[in-house]
């Protein structure tokens, strides 16, 4: 029997021979973001998890919550010299649903008049820094409270295809607990991230990279709006992720990720009682595309 590889190798050598304006290379591929003046990308995110909630006040142990979240974001690149752009990065829309399960869905929307925005600046390798303004900042605050992207920083060196391929995410992160109208937890989760190129396609002035990536989130301390022990809570947290991703050099951007993720968020009374203390486990599973 094939192996995995072999059968997609297959399937593509099929797709090739099937249309000539596509085809396949082996040759080392740079990864690079360098979009036109004032290109526009308009991403799709729709994320789909449960979270296991085990200790926290008023709701009976191992109760399981489901969250349910899609939202579209509109990425302006201007270039600014230097191999640098600005990046303004936009929320149009977003709807949430939660629910412990079994019960009623509770559900939220961003109002038309209230969609925020914040401008990084991004390098090449779509290092982003963090915005200065004061408005900015505060979009950022609201961005980490919604369904967030996954970013990917691209690898400085080419990759070869079934080479690997490291980078870092950061992932913006929110729990709920449905009911509550703030989160327990607002956070921005960042990490190693390693994989494999598994495929090149050329289409054209196209060339689509086939990604498969793992890592591990970072665990970082926050503080949450739980009350325990008196106080607020701390929260630690860190957790794994796998997914796949597709680049486009015609779109310079992930074309589309389906990435999931298991989030542990530990509790701990802030006033250090050492006795109260809370867990939560998200799993979720985001997928971002391009809407053309």
């Amino acid at each position: 029997m094939l192996g995995s590889t072999a059968r997609l190798n297959a399937v593509w050598l099929i797709v090739a021979l099937s249309h000539p304006d596509i085809a396949l290379t082996q040759a080392p591929f740079t990864f690079e973001f360098n979009p036109g003046a004032g290109t526009s990308v308009r991403l799709i995110i729709e994320s789909q998890g449960e979270m296991v909630l085990v200790g926290v006040p008023d709701l009976p142990d191992s109760s399981v919550a489901q969250l349910f979240s899609l939202g579209s974001i509109t990425r302006r690149a201007t270039p600014i010299g230097g191999g640098n752009f600005d990046l303004n990065v936009r929320y149009d829309s977003l709807r949430t649903r939660y629910r412990l399960r079994g019960g009623t869905w509770r559900e939220g929307q961003l109002a038309s008049d209230s969609a925020f925005e914040a401008t990084f600046t991004a390098d090449r390798h779509m290092r982003l820094s963090v915005p200065t303004s004061a408005e900015d900042l505060a979009s950022v605050d609201r961005m980490r409270s919604g369904t967030g992207a996954p970013h990917f920083v691209l690898p400085a060196d080419p990759v070869d295809v079934g080479g690997p391929w490291r980078s870092e995410i950061t992932l913006p992160f929110a729990a709920q607990i449905p009911g509550d109208s703030a989160a327990l937890v607002t956070a921005t989760l960042t990490g190693p991230a390693v994989g494999i190129l598994d495929s090149l396609v050329v289409r054209g002035a196209d060339t689509l990279a086939y990604l498969s990536v793992r890592g591990q989130f970072l665990p970082t301390t926050v503080t949450s709006t739980l009350e325990l022990g008196g106080g607020p809570a701390t929260a630690e947290l860190w957790g794994e992720f796998v997914g796949s991703l597709i680049w486009s050099t015609g779109w310079s951007a992930f074309v589309s990720v389906v990435l999931t993720a298991r989030v542990n968020q530990r509790f701990e009374a802030a006033m250090g009682s050492g006795v109260e203390d809370a867990r939560i486990t998200v799993i979720v599973t985001t997928r971002v595309r391009v809407r053309p």
